[in-house]
């Protein structure tokens, strides 16, 4: 047999498997031979074959298209961020510069209204007695035996979800049968100090375990400009485990 009979047969006996372990191993196999690049075809989506210089060419075409997707989910996700940092550090500074506590819960029921247009605000303080002309307040007593809102007067991070209709009618007496998904989080500083609750017309605004990190931080800014300004609460009312 001659010696190309010999290399012939040899190639023959090498497998798909043992091509492209080699091919892996050695990338730059084709760096030299431009003419075997060009004869290499193979199979396109369309049926069509193609070269594989063409393919690799179109491949590169559509993980181009993929980074370039990426990248603008990326920049829409920033100029989302840019956004809400903006309306949020708004309320933050209208929460600071109020000076009474009508003026803090008309500045949060604005900026949550409008800037942010969640479709139903509600906010609870807990108070022995009326603190202010505009809001429901209860004393704990009264939210926990009446109203049954403990769980969140007691926890420490917002609730979300489809609340049961009890709640709904305290927290939005006036839209309750039109809130579909809500979110509750307690406002507590140096004791509890009442809720602050948001309501959405859709099933899915406000979700168990998501969508309420901001919420959270709002909270937080809030309890921490309301206490100062608060009556004096019986220890039974402050005093938290």
């Amino acid at each position: 047999m001659s010696d190309d009979g010999l290399e012939l047969a040899e190639a023959d006996l090498l497998t798909d498997e043992q091509v492209e372990i080699y091919l892996a191993a050695n990338p730059d196999f084709f760096c030299t031979r431009d003419d075997l690049l060009g004869q290499l075809k193979i199979p396109h989506k369309r049926g069509d074959t193609i070269s594989l210089v063409e393919r690799q060419v179109a491949l590169l075409r559509e993980r181009n298209e993929s980074l370039r997707e990426r990248l603008n989910d990326l920049l829409s996700i920033a100029r989302d961020n840019d956004r809400l940092f903006e309306r949020t550090k708004r309320l933050v500074l209208a929460v600071m510069e109020a000076e009474t506590l009508d003026e803090i819960t008309d500045a949060v029921e604005d900026s949550l209204s409008h800037d942010f247009a969640i479709d139903y605000v509600s906010q609870v303080l807990i108070a022995d007695s009326p603190i202010s002309s505009r809001l429901p307040c209860h004393s704990k007593e009264v939210v926990g035996s009446k109203i049954g809102m403990d769980e969140f007067l007691e926890s420490n991070h917002a609730m979300g979800g489809k609340l049961r209709d009890r709640e709904l009618k305290f927290l939005f007496p006036e839209n309750y049968k039109m809130v579909h998904s809500a979110a509750v989080v307690p406002l507590y500083f140096n004791g509890a100090l009442g809720l602050l609750a948001v309501g959405s017309r859709k099933e899915d605004d406000f979700r168990v375990g998501s969508g309420t990190l901001f919420l959270s931080f709002i909270a937080e800014v809030v309890a921490r400009a309301l206490d100062p300004l608060m009556p004096a609460r019986t220890d039974e009312t402050t005093d938290q485990s």
